[in-house]
């Protein structure tokens, strides 16, 4: 099934599903909570104000790689206000999400530009800055690690020993070098592979290093006891429960005594997936004797101080007959991942397994490498390294097209994976679309009506490019909602999934009205908070309408079981004879006069004075889940769900300037099952135009260690003026059949192919092939054309 278009008008449900009654899911809904964020009643990091409230501030390294010699903060503690300072020694304990490497604030050197060397609370913000600039530092200038050519030579060890770090059991690092982590993935044998093959394509692909940019920048209030050890903390986070587990350990504090409220997201896209502010923050709220502090950094730190995509390098190398088969493929990653491993593993993992792209390789092998830089910290971005990889796989099927004179849609078609064919990993592939997207992706830009390049009425180079694309979901990982009813009938969802603009507080009522039969408008979602909230691993990976919806539909199975019960005391029968039908009735079998609906049980006297309705539901995918083959034979599956799509770009170029405008797009992506179908198409048309940043504006500059364009004038992001594009988009529908009615994610798959297609159009436009992003003018300006221009 498909459906087409921007059908954003259709705002409310009035459609039946195959029972014959109203259907929730697959309509568009109204967002739930839209309101409060468009009055500005909305709750963000920054609006938390608590009693006896201190601000926070922080001194930042001004070197790239230093030896910390001596911290001296007397003039900093001598000004008026100042109720606390902290320094390395203060909190020695290291802390990561892979491997504990970081430190609070830094101790014996700092390894980025911008790391907290020291940080102090004040009564206000403008005083606790000011108390900043009294602290007096001595550094010992180190080399700089600047790039991953540097980082390989290993001549300067950012981390001197890995073995002093307390490292998981999914990172791999490798003493006496600058690798934080490895990856390696084989399937068959590639050299024979490659002597099979009648061509031979190699190219390199380099993706710079981006800022999340989020509207809303880092933040975080903390009010910890001394006494106690009771800490609670109010922050923008994506993943509550991974960041208690962490934040507990640091301060050596049982788990039940930390506490993280979440507030409304201004933006994630996997920057908020790690802590950056809460530690500090808590630091400061212990050497303040409990008084709460907000620390909330400035745009100028949230460049510096925080995290970015990492900058990558790839190497592909590709056999292929004659005829368009892939023979075999190998892949090299290199991660250029600042100054600390951060989630990096998780990054590479990720990028690996989709590094082929979603092609049948009967050979293939993916080595990737986490090199540690004197640089920013690199982290999850929206796709967790598989919008990098796409980029590189799909520019590579443009140059293998190009050699064997194919059109570059036929040479994918004839590739893809389909259903029942093997995967890279070795599993069998079910539920795949990617050949329907592709076809849907190209009718959307008229691709067969077009020519590769052309010249339009105005001068300009134009040109079209198609890419596709596969990604796995976080597994293992598991999930937990408690949905319970309140007095009236009206129903609450307590889940930890996280609100940051992709509307699962919006797609999880309905999942919970359909399976009830129930009025959307009864129901509401909890706000996440981890002395209250079930657990749930993270907001990240696409995974949330997949696992929190499939906990929901658990746990309204427990809520129609314990209503009928409750009925059946009412009717006077045996609960065997009440049942719950798919109408939202709560019916006796053998008298069906005796019945209530759902909405209205909150009237019907069968909660009152009654054991609480409420209900846990699980959702794990432990079960299904192998680690990565060695030699392509698994037992189980690497991922519950795999997400795939396609997207096709028209360009003009202007060859005076190199100027690129993105004419058109045309997406498909495969939903599974559109929950909301607005909301679906809202996150792919987002991440066109974010993607479109990603091709052709956005980098962040380094040099020797310096940031040099660490703001928002000098850091180019696409404005509302570049969002100009017109767009197509088809949802495809192959129903996934583990997922709540279907359902497969799509938070990050509407940005992974995005760049790589106007990319491949830009190349095309151009007559030349441009080997890293962002394609800049001058790029364009001083390219080395392919071939005969005059061709168009």
């Amino acid at each position: 099934m498909m459906q087409e278009g921007r059908d954003w008008d259709r705002l409310v449900v009035s459609r039946k599903d195959t029972t014959g009654e109203e259907a929730v899911i697959g309509h568009t809904q109204i967002r739930k909570g839209g309101i409060a964020k468009v009055t500005g009643t909305a709750q963000f990091g920054a609006d938390v104000d608590q009693p006896g409230q201190l601000y926070g501030a922080v001194l930042h390294s001004p070197y790239a790689h230093a030896r910390v010699l001596r911290v001296n903060t007397e003039k900093a503690q001598a000004l008026p206000g100042v109720r606390a300072v902290v320094v390395g020694s203060d909190f020695p304990t290291l802390y990561g999400s892979f491997i504990a490497d970081q430190p609070v604030v830094a101790q014996e050197k700092v390894r980025y530009q911008g790391e907290p060397v020291a940080a102090v609370a004040a009564d206000t913000e403008e005083l606790a800055h000011e108390a900043v600039r009294l602290i007096e530092v001595e550094y010992e200038p180190l080399p700089v690690v600047n790039d991953l050519e540097t980082s390989m030579k290993n001549e300067v060890l950012i981390h001197e020993d890995w073995s002093r770090y307390d490292c998981s059991s999914a990172c791999f690092p490798q003493q006496g070098t600058n690798i934080g982590d490895q990856y390696h993935l084989k399937k068959g044998d590639v050299e024979q592979g490659f002597a099979e093959a009648d061509e031979i394509v190699e190219s390199e692909f380099s993706c710079g290093m981006l800022q999340h940019t989020t509207i809303e920048t880092h933040t975080a209030t903390a009010k910890a006891d001394p006494v106690s050890g009771e800490i609670h903390i109010w922050s923008p986070s994506q993943s509550p429960f991974s960041i208690r587990g962490l934040l507990a350990k640091t301060f050596h504090v049982p788990l039940e005594k930390v506490r993280l409220t979440v507030t409304e997201i201004g933006g994630g896209f996997g920057g908020k997936y790690e802590v950056r502010c809460e530690p500090i923050a808590i630091a400061l709220s212990l050497k303040a004797k409990g008084r709460p502090v907000k620390l909330t950094y400035r745009r100028d730190e949230e460049f510096a101080a925080t995290v970015c995509r990492s900058p990558v390098h790839m190497h592909i190398k590709t056999g292929v007959k004659r005829d368009g088969t892939l023979t075999a493929q190998q892949v090299t990653i290199e991660w250029d991942a600042g100054a600390y491993v951060t989630t990096n593993p998780r990054v590479d993992y990720n990028a690996g397994f989709a590094a082929n792209g979603p092609y049948k390789l009967p050979n293939a092998q993916v080595d990737g490498y986490v090199y540690m830089t004197n640089k920013t910290l690199g982290t999850a971005y929206r796709g967790f390294g598989v919008t990098e990889v796409a980029t590189a796989h799909e520019r590579q099927m443009d140059l293998i097209a190009e050699r064997l004179g194919m059109d570059p849609l036929e040479l994918r078609l004839k590739n893809v994976l389909r259903n029942g064919d093997t995967g890279i990993t070795g599993e069998t592939m079910q539920t795949m679309a990617v050949a329907e997207c592709l076809e849907g992706a190209a009718a959307n830009v008229d691709w067969n009506a077009l020519p590769d390049r052309w010249v339009d009425e105005e001068g300009n180079l134009c040109g079209k490019g198609i890419a596709c694309f596969n990604k796995l979901t976080g597994t293992p990982s598991t999930t937990s909602v408690l949905v319970k009813m309140n007095e009236n009938g009206s129903l609450y969802i307590m889940s930890a999934s996280t609100e940051m603009g992709q509307g699962v507080t919006t797609t999880l009522p309905q999942i919970a009205a359909q399976a009830l039969g129930m009025d959307l408008e009864k129901i509401s979602m909890a706000p996440v908070d981890t002395a209250i909230t079930p657990y749930d691993k993270t907001t990240t990976s696409s995974r949330s309408t997949f696992h929190s919806g499939n906990a929901v539909l658990e746990a309204c199975a427990d809520i129609k079981n314990q209503l009928c019960r409750l009925a059946a005391l009412k009717f006077k029968v045996d609960a065997a004879e009440v049942e719950y039908t798919a109408a939202g009735y709560i019916q006796c079998r053998t008298d069906p006069d005796k019945r209530i609906h759902i909405n209205d049980v909150g009237k019907s006297g069968i909660l009152h004075e009654q054991a609480p309705v409420a209900a846990i539901g699980r959702y794990g995918t432990s079960d299904i889940f192998d680690p990565p083959p060695v030699d392509g034979r698994q037992s189980k599956r690497p991922t519950v769900m795999w997400m795939h799509g396609a997207q096709a770009a028209i360009v003009a170029v202007n060859p005076k300037t190199g100027r690129v405008q993105v004419k058109k797009v045309g997406a498909a992506h495969d939903v599974g099952k559109a929950i909301n179908p607005t909301g679906c198409l809202q996150q792919i048309e987002g991440s066109i135009i974010m993607g479109l940043g990603h091709a052709l504006m956005e980098e962040m500059i380094y040099e020797d260690g310096k940031l040099r364009n660490g703001n928002m004038v000098d850091y180019k992001v696409p404005t509302f003026m570049d969002s100009d594009v017109e767009v197509k988009i088809t949802l495809v529908e192959q129903a996934h059949p583990e997922g709540p009615y279907g359902v497969k994610g799509i938070g990050e798959p509407g940005l992974a192919p995005t760049a790589a297609a106007i990319v491949n159009a830009v190349c095309h436009a151009c007559n030349a092939d441009f080997t890293s992003i962002p394609i800049k003018p001058e790029h364009i300006l001083f390219r080395k054309e392919r071939g005969d221009a005059s061709q168009i």
